[in-house]
């Protein structure tokens, strides 16, 4: 018979109020690598209460042959999915994400598909990926074994064993430039259009 002890250790880093948590950090082997991921807008899931989304993390996390997880947001307001009472410019919460993925050795981007056509979520992804050029070569997003689902959240049942996926700052942030020339294109053709 073998004994196995396993010491998890868990840091969580809120506001001074307490509406908002910035990070969760998870560690169980030091030795290990470090895996950063960034999702939606926390739960409450903080030392001991663990959420699904939480425990799916770190089950996966493990299985990659990591020892620890960063666990950050898009949002930092608690239990706030449905983007409510979401801030655009939250500069703690971006600081505190830049510095998460500056200091793990993948970065997985996990936001979800499911708040893709929201204006306020389209601009803070810009800013957090933007922002995150620097960690570009270590960005990965979740996909199902044929690669097929890319960007998905940890609770997508496509994805509840992780794939990685290498994933380009540029599949979802296209430059201004581009963005001023398309938006011209689409009016210069309204206008021939309407003229007619």
């Amino acid at each position: 018979m073998e004994t196995i002890k396993t010491t998890l250790t868990t840091e969580a880093v809120f506001s001074e109020d307490g509406t908002k948590r910035y990070r969760l950090t998870k560690t169980w082997d030091q030795n290990k690598p470090t895996l950063t991921i960034i999702m939606l807008a926390p739960s409450e899931a903080s030392g001991i209460v663990l959420d699904a989304t939480t425990m799916l993390v770190l089950n996966n996390a493990a299985r990659m042959g990591c020892g620890s997880v960063n666990i950050v947001n898009l949002f930092s307001t608690l239990n706030d999915t449905a983007l409510k009472q979401a801030e655009l410019d939250d500069e703690e919460n971006l600081q505190t994400i830049l510095s998460a993925a500056n200091a793990a050795d993948f970065v997985v981007y996990a936001a979800g598909v499911g708040k893709a056509k929201n204006k306020l979520f389209q601009e803070r992804q810009r800013q957090v990926l933007t922002a995150l050029q620097p960690e570009a070569h270590k960005l990965f997003c979740l996909c199902n074994q044929n690669g097929t689902a890319r960007l998905q959240h940890p609770l997508s049942p496509a994805v509840r064993a992780w794939e990685l996926s290498p994933l380009l700052i540029s599949e979802l942030v296209v430059p201004r430039e581009q963005e001023v020339k398309t938006i011209s294109k689409t009016k210069s053709k309204a206008k021939k259009v309407s003229t007619k």
